[in-house]
């Protein structure tokens, strides 16, 4: 019986289609509690994920348990994608409610950041430096309380969110939903505790001072520049609620928070949200030239664009087509391409070559 070089390719490829080997894409184990009543003990069973989590089945989040203590970035977004769409299918009052707890968290990060490095006027002078970096090192409490916490921020959810829509998890129904009830869920938090602090004298001296200067700074810039601000800002945002999600335990969490949001802080960037309390903190105290209108629309419409367009597209889509739905076809091309090509060396090492049938191409 004669067999052509082609069928013998296609041959070898099937057999080697289903192996465990380099291509295999397969990610890292985790183990997932099976109790096993055996004289009394209690074992782990180790399981793989494969390769197609995340494209359309859920990794179930909630019922696995991680032997290491970050995830594999293919897992993290899948948790990060899940956790929009847990976050959008909430009933709209609960989204509310989270959302108000998660502007006043923001509140206290801002208030506690501005209380320090607002009174302290005798090093201002010197070294600027330092007040700004106390301030990025103070900011971050807030995230760290809203994602201990399940609140919500229209900032986090432009990513999740858009990343549950992107994986099919999610219509564009439900990402409005919670996009818009989150937004005025984060005013209404933001507003009430800006009045809080007014109302018990927080608002005083170098804090005050240092909000008004803030306030103005921010309202000076025209709308493109802001808007890229707020786009360079949502980016660093999305990726610590993506850090902190990848993260297993408390503080992996806290070092995920910490860090990108002491960064855009420091560099001086723009956050809708906490701009939402900043912002009228300085119209309740006055002083400084601004309108109600003069923030909506130098301030927070450009910010608010462009966190909706970091957190939609340059986060959420960029690695929904890494490891996700939007970069499936990519990596179906590719995974044909090196099943292929293995099969190629396989034929070499039989000794049989001179194949005359093409390789795909990855074009």
């Amino acid at each position: 019986m004669k067999f052509s070089a082609g069928s013998m390719l296609m041959v070898v490829a099937a057999a080697t289609a289903g192996s465990t080997n380099a291509y295999s894409f397969i990610q890292p184990m985790r183990t997932v509690p099976s109790t096993i009543r055996n004289a009394g003990s209690s074992t782990l069973k180790m399981i793989s994920t494969g390769d197609d989590r995340s494209e359309r089945q859920s990794l179930d989040i909630s019922k696995t348990t991680y032997a290491a203590l970050v995830k594999a970035p293919k897992d993290a977004y899948i948790a990060f994608a899940e956790k929009g769409k847990s976050n959008a299918n909430m009933h709209w009052a609960k989204i509310f409610h989270q959302s108000i707890l998660g502007g006043a968290y923001v509140g206290f990060g801002g208030l506690l950041a501005l209380s320090v490095a607002g009174n302290m006027s005798g090093v201002v002078f010197s070294n600027p430096g330092i007040v700004k970096f106390t301030f990025a090192a103070l900011f971050p409490v807030n995230l760290l309380l809203i994602v201990m916490t399940g609140g919500q921020l229209f900032t986090g959810n432009s990513a999740t969110c858009a990343a549950a829509k992107w994986e099919g998890m999610l219509g564009y129904g439900g990402l409005a939903k919670n996009l818009s009830v989150s937004l005025l869920g984060n005013i209404v938090g933001c507003a009430l505790f800006a009045m809080t602090a007014n109302y018990v004298g927080l608002l005083s001296g170098g804090t005050a001072n240092l909000i008004k200067s803030t306030a103005i700074a921010k309202c000076a810039g025209g709308f493109m520049p802001t808007m890229v601000k707020g786009i360079l800002c949502n980016w660093m945002v999305s990726l610590a609620v993506f850090m902190a999600g990848a993260s297993n335990d408390l503080c992996g969490k806290l070092v995920g928070c910490w860090f990108p949001i002491s960064t855009f802080v420091g560099i001086g960037l723009e956050h809708s949200i906490a701009n939402l309390f900043i912002l009228p903190c300085a119209l309740l105290l006055g002083g400084t030239g601004l309108g109600l209108g003069d923030m909506v629309f130098k301030n927070l419409v450009p910010v608010v664009l462009g966190n909706f367009i970091a957190g939609a597209f340059v986060v959420a889509a960029s690695y929904s087509y890494q490891f996700g739905q939007l970069g499936r076809k990519s990596r179906e091309r590719y995974r044909t391409y090196l099943k292929q090509r293995q099969a190629e060396k396989a034929l070499d090492k039989i000794g049989i070559g001179g194949s005359n049938q093409p390789v795909a191409s990855l074009d």
